[in-house]
């Protein structure tokens, strides 16, 4: 019995050190759980800082003229910094601040290959690492960032090569090693959003789109998207694809043609970028071959000599007007402004010099309308006898016989009047588009104006008066008052004779006195220069007036030869 008991007490015993155990084991292993679950937290702390870091990375590839800033997340140009530029500060009103075409990585480009298991590399996910940097003949500089491939071996190198001199082009290739078996088509993404840099936000709008060249038949030609609104294409064989800003543009330059590209542009109303324009393409690949893939980019200015010098027609992104207009600021106006340029006097010198030149080139235009303005001024009183003679409908071919004949007397011939104002409209109309478009203007001052590319203001109003502006332009000012003094002295004692008294046509004296209005309500918000080139072309005009009234123009001879003519006929008259 006793032994009994003694393996009672033994069990007892037994079971609660094996409780005593267990209690103990659960306590520890749940303490060594916190510790691995706080060592393996603070492993993940530890990576996700090292990728934090990583994203901090940036790797310099520069020349004379440009610097670039490249990333390791993506391998992407996160910054593009225009050496030789300075972009508008609005504080210290003019172009003061560095220049910069991408920043912060507003310029976006990106790759996608797949496989049939449906894994997908997409390359802005992707971390590179600087590979190799060398220093090749002529300063050329290559720069290889390289990726591992995600889901096993191989890996991708993005290859940037930049020229030492003034190169604002830059070389860029894409080479996978292991890559397949992913599928054929490889998707390629570019997307930017284009920075505002001038003065007049609205303005620099609106000469901020998308440009394209198309091949087609053996010949390239180059067309674009609107300026105005969002607009999105589908494009087969495009040669390259500019995005262009008032005075610089980012050219994507692929080695072959894209067959089938979509192209989209969305425009800004505010804030710091004018428009996103974006495109989206595939490129075929051979099975179970490496792809490899080469570009060029062009970050630049749209300088014409420059990007003539590629022979790709970038020059054509210039937007100098359309049709015959186009063909005369760049055969006429462009060969003048240069030409002058070379005497490396003030641009606003140089514009005042490029008037009196052209207008020396037009004068025989001109003389032949002022010569007409001012004898039908002295022809008056026998025109006004002549429509009072003839006041019948009847008598209208007599009177138009008649009207010929005292032209032919003194000379002239009214239609040569309207072929030289038909001639010198396109002139007028095309140095719309000239001024706002030559970069060599930009950011140039002359006398009070701060930027002949852009409007001149002495006074900024608190309100805006529509088609007006919020601004005073004196440019403008001086230009309408010149143009109404000489409106004034070439229609001074003129009447329209082509109408009717009682003709509920509006006098065409009128109209033309509306024209100083029409033009500073027009032209207050254009490049100064425009209104500059016009103010000095009227204060040409009206001393031409002058001199050749005082010295070309013989108004005794007209009159005589006017009297001559009546007393032939009263002769005729009296012997009848």
């Amino acid at each position: 019995m006793k032994d009994k008991n003694l393996d009672y007490s033994s069990m007892i015993g037994l079971f609660l050190i094996l409780l005593i155990l267990t209690i103990f084991t659960y306590f520890n292993k749940e303490k060594e759980y916190k510790v691995n679950k706080k060592f393996f937290d603070r492993k993940k702390v530890l990576l996700f800082e090292k990728k934090k870091k990583e994203k901090n990375n940036f790797f310099l590839l520069e020349n004379n003229v440009l610097r670039l800033k490249i990333s390791n997340v993506g391998g992407i140009i996160s910054e593009v910094f225009l050496k030789k530029y300075k972009s508008y500060d609005t504080s210290l009103s003019y172009h003061a601040r560095n220049l910069y075409l991408v920043k912060n990585s507003s310029f976006l480009y990106k790759m996608s290959f797949s496989n049939k298991e449906g894994l997908n590399i997409d390359t802005k996910n992707l971390f590179f690492q600087p590979f190799s940097l060398k220093n090749q003949k002529k300063g050329i500089k290559i720069l290889i960032m390289r990726a591992k491939n995600p889901y096993g071996k191989g890996f991708l190198d993005y290859i940037y090569t930049i020229g030492i001199e003034n190169q604002y082009d830059i070389g860029f290739s894409v080479r996978t090693t292991n890559f397949y078996p992913f599928r054929k088509l490889v998707s390629i993404n570019l997307e930017q959003k284009i920075l505002s840099l001038e003065k007049d936000r609205n303005w620099e709008n609106s000469y901020t789109q998308a440009y394209y060249s198309v091949f087609n038949k053996n010949s390239a030609s180059v067309k674009y998207l609107s300026e105005k609104k969002t607009e999105e294409k589908n494009i087969s064989n495009i040669n390259w694809i500019a995005y262009k800003q008032q005075f610089f543009a980012s050219i994507f330059i692929p080695e072959k043609i894209f067959k089938n590209t979509f192209v989209q542009s969305e425009n800004f109303s505010s804030g710091s970028f004018l428009k996103k324009i974006q495109f989206k393409t595939f490129i075929n690949t051979k099975k179970n071959e490496e792809f490899h893939f080469s570009f060029r980019f062009y970050f630049g200015p749209l300088d014409f000599n420059l990007l003539k010098e590629y022979k790709n027609g970038f020059e054509n992104i210039i937007p100098f007007g359309w049709g015959f207009l186009k063909w005369i600021n760049k055969y006429f106006f462009l060969i003048i402004f240069q030409f002058l340029e070379k005497t490396n006097l003030n641009y606003g010198v140089i514009i005042i010099l490029m008037t009196i030149v052209v207008k020396l080139i037009l004068s025989p235009i001109t003389y032949k309308q002022y010569k007409l303005s001012a004898i039908m001024k002295l022809i008056r009183p026998e025109i006004e006898e002549l429509n009072n003679r003839y006041k019948n409908n009847e008598d209208a071919f007599k009177k138009q016989r008649v009207m010929m004949e005292l032209y032919s007397k003194v000379g002239i011939n009214p239609m040569s009047g309207c072929l030289s104002t038909l001639f010198q409209i396109p002139i007028f109309y095309s140095l719309f588009k000239f001024f706002p478009t030559i970069i060599n203007l930009r950011g140039k001052s002359f006398l009070w104006v701060e930027d002949l590319t852009s409007y001149d203001s002495i006074l900024e109003l608190p309100f805006f008066i529509p088609f007006y502006g919020n601004h005073v332009s004196l440019l403008t000012l001086l230009y309408s008052f010149a143009l109404l003094v000489y409106t004034k002295l070439s229609n001074n004692g003129k009447k329209d004779f082509s109408q009717d008294e009682n003709s509920s046509i509006p006098d065409m004296n009128f109209i033309l006195y509306l024209m100083p209005i029409i033009m500073l309500l027009f032209i207050n918000s254009y490049a100064s220069a425009l209104s500059l080139y016009y103010f000095t072309s009227n204060m040409i005009n009206i001393g031409f007036f002058f001199f050749i009234k005082e010295f070309m123009l013989n108004e005794k001879k007209i009159l005589m030869k006017i009297q001559e003519k009546k007393l032939i006929k009263h002769s005729q008259k009296t012997i009848q």
